[in-house]
C-alpha cells in the first residue's frame, strides 16, 4: 500500500481484553489466545501502535463489557449467559475485561467502551471522538478477526470510513475463520497489509 497521512488518520485496538487473549481468559476454550501467540499477534500490533505514536496518530482503544442480566437469550451471547459472573470476584473481573498488559494503553489515547454488543460503533462515542479528532481513515487491529472486528469495520465502512486492516495484527480461533474475512471481506471494505508495511508520514 502507499504512505497514508497522519492527518485525518485514527488507530483502532479493538476488543485486546485478557478474556480472549490471555490462557486464563473466561473465552480461552475458543483459544484466540493460543492463535494470537502462534502468529506472534500481539508483538505485531505492539510494534504497529508504536509506529502510530511516532506519527502522533491518535489511538482508540475499544473495549467489550459485559451486563449479564441484560443480555439477549441468543446466538454467541448464550455461551455468555452460561457464565456465572456472581462467582468472579471484582478483581477478576477487572483482569478479565481489561486490556492485555503488552498493549497497554497511554493516559492520552481514548477508551471506548460497547456493552453488550460487538460492534464499536453501536450506543458507543467511538463516531463522536472520530469526528472531534476530523478522521476519515481507520487502521484496525484487534479480535475477534470474524466477529467484533469484521462487525466494527462493516460499520466504519457503513459510515463512509476509508478502513485499513493489519492482518498480523488480528487474531481469531483458528486459521479457517482467519483467512476469509482477511482474504474476501476486508479488502471489499477498504485495504489490508501488514504492521511491517504500514508506513505513516506527517
Amino acid at each position: 500500500m502507499s504512505d497514508m497521512k497522519r492527518e485525518g488518520t485514527a488507530f483502532i485496538v479493538g476488543h485486546a481484553q485478557n478474556f480472549m487473549l490471555d490462557e486464563k481468559g473466561l473465552n480461552t476454550a475458543w483459544g484466540v489466545w493460543k492463535y494470537a501467540k502462534e502468529t506472534r499477534m500481539i508483538e505485531n500490533t505492539k510494534k504497529a501502535i508504536e509506529k502510530a505514536r511516532e506519527a502522533r496518530v491518535p489511538i482508540i482503544y475499544i473495549k467489550l463489557d459485559i451486563r449479564p442480566q441484560v443480555l439477549p437469550n441468543i446466538g454467541f451471547w448464550k455461551q455468555v449467559k452460561e457464565i456465572d459472573f456472581t462467582k468472579i470476584t471484582p478483581s477478576e473481573v477487572e483482569f478479565q475485561f481489561g486490556i492485555v498488559e503488552e498493549l497497554a494503553p497511554h493516559p492520552e489515547d481514548y477508551i471506548v467502551t460497547n456493552y453488550n454488543t460487538m460492534d464499536g460503533f453501536h450506543n458507543t462515542d467511538l463516531e463522536q471522538i472520530l469526528k472531534a479528532l476530523k478522521c476519515d481513515t481507520l487502521i484496525f487491529t484487534g479480535v475477534a478477526t470474524n466477529l467484533c472486528l469484521e462487525t466494527t469495520v462493516r460499520s466504519a465502512f457503513n459510515r463512509g470510513y476509508n478502513t485499513i486492516v493489519l492482518s498480523d495484527c488480528v487474531a481469531t480461533m483458528n486459521e479457517e475463520l482467519q483467512k476469509f474475512p482477511i482474504n474476501v471481506i476486508f479488502p471489499m471494505l477498504g485495504e489490508v497489509t501488514t504492521a511491517e508495511k504500514l508506513k505513516i508520514t506527517s
